[in-house]
């Protein structure tokens, strides 16, 4: 039996009871009356007992943050509500079996309330009305899970099995026959190299062209030619550039103008020349561009294409490179900016995963914009849409975070989580791999934000994380961003000032590029499981049989009579 609690923006609260039909529970949108705050759908299936065996499973703690499971120890009382949920799903493992929970209807438009009190444990989502009509219905499908797949590997099992036969994704070496870049992407390290840049956050909210902030140059056409040429000179055969800052006023600097390229890196000609050169030595090449973020400094800036908040106010998100940020209505950004910019990126001549910014990072919000108002999940698609033109146009797509709402259109995520180490809320026990052992073998990625240049990083652990978490390798020249220092991706920069420094930029990812090369044709398989079989010492299994033991300990481990050794992994 499940219990929904209404609660009306009044304050007033109604209780209904309604049984799961056919695996789902449903409010149909019409059942819902006006003015309400937030509908809570509690089940009594996900309750448990203090001091019984199980777990429950959030798929995300933060946004762009770790899966973890909650154990139903002994504990304070305690109650945490996880806000972005970058996959609709939460799970409950007890007495031997599991239960997968996926919100189906209003998926982007509920928290997840996880807690314990007096010794109940309680998981449910609530959905956030804010006295608003609802959108759509509400649904939530229920997956039961016996055995072996009564894991944290089995949900995610049985949520990429849903997700492929209601065909919201494609396998990797599936789509790779109709997208070939794709399979000479995940052989070789994706290379950043940001060009150029105005302060972060900008001393000037809203730039015009006589108070624009000056350009720093940090790498010009020519000088990317030539880090070409040197990873060509040291043997690397497999890699991906993509230009960031190479658009007029350098990264993030007039969006969405990205014409003329910037002429203090040698304009377009030096663009053409350097895509030539890329392609000569069989190298992908793309770029970074962002149709989302709008800046009032640029040509194209339209008001009337904003997003508008519920206020009617424009939506405006941070302070970058241009200023402060407006977002863009997606379906604004599609029809007016991306169908224009992906003909000129295949006019350039780029291939490889064209990057947009933004794009999976953050959960879409509503436009509310009179003449062209979109819900959440109408903004998630135009995203999407967004996402599948630039794979059309450029060979691939790429954007920055993990929420799934349109997992399909994309191929490249930048970083699947923040930081791998975390403080956990104090409901949560353990992290896991959720959302790889969900999308290993259908989106490729590197795993988070510590592991970009782990080629340079003096922690050894960052390359096994890659290898444990399915990732593929980031390299970044200049990935320093903000003027205050305070860089989520690092403060360990490969620069390329000096020909020296370039040398051995391009030595040490030539040095991971050679041991990535034993694992990147795991990138088609998928991960079937993962487990920690001693403290420090984790295994990862693929749908071809192959495992991948990672031993982050100071002793050797010995697995099938041979030895991992300390701070390393092996593939059997």
């Amino acid at each position: 039996m499940s219990k929904i609690r209404i609660v009306f923006k009044s304050g007033l609260v109604e209780f209904r009871k309604m049984e799961i039909c056919c695996g789902k529970l449903s409010l149909p949108r019409k059942d819902i009356p006006l003015g309400v705050d937030y509908i809570d759908f509690v089940n009594d299936e996900f309750s448990a007992g203090s001091g019984s065996e199980g777990f429950y499973l959030v798929p995300s703690i933060e946004n762009n943050g770790h899966a973890a499971l909650c154990f139903f120890r002994e504990r304070s009382d305690t109650e945490s509500i996880f806000e972005s949920n970058d996959m609709p799903v939460f799970a409950v493992r007890k007495n031997g079996t599991a239960t997968l929970a996926v919100v189906s209807g209003m998926s982007l438009d509920y928290s997840l309330c996880v807690g314990v009190r007096d010794g109940n444990y309680y998981v449910y989502p609530r959905f956030l009305l804010n006295g608003e009509p609802a959108p759509e219905d509400i649904e939530i499908s229920f997956l039961s899970l016996h055995g072996d797949d009564a894991s944290y590997s089995g949900i995610a099992r049985r949520y990429r099995r849903y997700q492929l036969e209601r065909g919201a994704c494609i396998p990797l070496r599936k789509r790779m026959e109709e997208y070939p870049v794709l399979k000479k992407a995940l052989k070789g390290p994706m290379v950043r190299i940001r060009q150029a840049w105005k302060p972060v956050p900008s001393p000037v909210p809203d730039q015009t062209e006589e108070t624009e902030p000056p350009i720093h140059v940090a790498v010009t056409f020519e000088r990317v030619g030539e880090i070409i040429e040197e990873f060509h000179r040291q043997g690397i055969e497999n890699a991906e550039f993509c230009l960031v800052g190479w658009n007029k006023s350098g990264h993030d600097g007039r969006f969405p103008d990205i014409f003329p390229v910037e002429p203090l890196l040698g304009g377009e000609e030096g663009l053409l020349q350097v895509i030539a050169k890329a392609k000569k030595y069989g190298y992908l090449i793309c770029a970074h561009t962002n149709v989302l973020d709008s800046y009032k400094i640029a040509k194209r800036w339209r008001e009337e294409y904003m997003l508008r908040d519920r206020n009617g106010s424009l939506h405006q998100q941070g302070n970058w490179g241009g200023g402060n940020s407006y977002f863009v209505c997606p379906e604004m950004a599609y029809e007016k900016y991306a169908v224009q910019d992906m003909e000129d990126m295949a006019r350039l001549g780029f291939y490889g995963t064209h990057y947009l910014d933004v794009m999976t990072i953050l959960r879409p919000d509503a436009c509310y914009h009179p003449e062209h108002p979109l819900s959440r999940k109408e903004a998630g698609e135009w995203r999407g849409k967004t996402l599948e033109l630039a794979r059309k146009k450029v060979g691939a797509s790429a954007s920055e975070g993990s929420w799934d709402f349109c997992i399909g259109s994309i191929d490249y995520v930048l970083y699947t989580i923040f930081h791998d180490n975390i403080s956990l809320p104090p409901i949560c026990d353990k992290v896991i791999p959720f959302w790889h052992l969900v999308y290993h073998g259908i989106v490729l990625y590197n795993s988070c934000c510590d592991t970009v240049n782990s080629a340079i990083k003096k922690d050894k652990k960052l390359f096994l994380r890659n290898s444990e978490f399915g990732g593929r390798p980031l390299a970044y020249f200049y990935a320093k961003f903000l003027s205050s220092g305070t860089n989520w991706m690092g403060d360990d920069d490969l620069i390329c000032a000096t020909d020296e420094q370039l040398r051995q930029a391009v030595k040490a990812i030539k040095k991971e590029c050679d041991e990535y090369s034993r694992l990147s044709d795991l990138q088609m398989e998928f991960m079937e499981e993962h487990e920690e079989l001693a403290p420090g010492v984790y295994r990862t299994v693929y749908s071809s049989g192959d495992t991948v033991i990672v031993n982050y300990t100071g002793t050797v481990f010995e697995y099938r009579s041979r030895e991992v050794q300390p701070q390393s992994y092996l593939r059997f």
